[in-house]
């Protein structure tokens, strides 16, 4: 027979079994009242998020969790509120089965933070700001405010109507965005770099085997800095521009000017250099290559 520790130790397991079987791939529709300004802290592994702010000061998480979901954590406390989605360690990088679907309503002046795996998202409508850190998957990001910061390895980004600061790491993966945004930090390898605003104070791009193109009026004192290895830089100015430019590329580069009558001189190891002041120079322009074509053309 059995002792009673023995018999215990195997109740104690099936129940963790049930509960497991309980959760994995269960359909949610859950809130918390929480804090108008505070925090929401997002876990997921695997699946798609779509985030939008509203003019409740509540959190609600509707959808269905992860196949493999061991616990769903979902609590607030103070003025943080957790929500986490959790996977057996062996089985986090599982493909095995279908990931979360989750669709999430946060006060709109919240800021959020997200951390995953393998997680599409989309989020909207968020006055504090974002901060992502991602492995894979894609992101969306509109209607963002205050902040934006993204740290990927690989999945195409897009942002639109983002203001604020932006700055965004990405490995293998091209970035589109239509931003309000005067701060621009973005760098990239293997990526494609697309940023078109109104008005720069600072955009610094830069890319390894990608393009960089940058759209947008330079503010008085403002500076743009654009390099890349093996790729296309451009910057089309919009309005005039009052800037020293200087524009420097490596052997075989070449830079372009269809901003001013004013040429670039090449060396005996072919690569080209120029510089000039545009109006009364307070702001700075600076573009490097080392093997690419690097210039200035005007915004249609």
């Amino acid at each position: 027979m059995k002792s009673i520790l023995e018999m215990k130790t195997i109740l104690v397991l099936a129940l963790s079994m049930v509960s497991i079987a309980a959760i994995a791939g269960e359909k949610i529709d859950k809130t918390l009242e929480v804090a108008r300004t505070g925090e929401v802290e997002i876990h997921n592994n695997r699946g798609s998020i779509v985030l939008q702010g509203w003019d409740k000061n509540q959190v609600t998480v509707k959808g269905e969790l992860d196949d493999l979901t061991q616990k769903f954590i979902f609590v607030s406390e103070g003025d943080k509120t957790i929500i986490k989605v959790v996977l057996p360690d062996r089985n986090t990088h599982s493909r095995s089965g279908s990931g979360s679907a989750l669709k999430i309503f946060v006060p709109i002046d919240v800021s959020v933070q997200f951390g995953g795996v393998a997680t599409d998202l989309n989020f909207s409508k968020v006055n504090g700001g974002v901060d992502i850190s991602s492995v894979s998957g894609s992101i969306t990001l509109s209607k963002i405010s205050k902040r934006a910061y993204i740290n990927s390895v690989s999945g195409n980004i897009k942002l639109n109507d983002v203001a604020g600061s932006v700055e965004v790491s990405t490995v293998s993966g091209d970035v589109d965005a239509k931003v309000l945004a005067k701060k621009l930090i973005i760098s990239g390898v293997s990526s494609n770099i697309t940023v078109k605003t109104d008005n720069i104070e600072l955009a610094k791009l830069s890319t390894v085997s990608g393009d960089t193109k940058l759209y947008g009026q330079l503010e008085k004192d403002g500076e743009v800095k654009l390099g890349n290895v093996s790729g296309d830089s451009y910057f089309y100015v919009k309005g005039d521009l009052n800037a020293r430019v200087d524009l420097d590329t490596g052997p075989g580069g070449n830079v372009t000017n269809q901003y001013s009558d004013d040429k670039p001189a090449s060396s005996f190891i072919g690569s080209e250099k120029l510089k000039f002041t545009a109006g009364n120079g307070d702001g700075l322009i600076r573009m490097s290559t080392v093997s690419g074509a690097i210039g200035l053309k005007r915004e249609k």
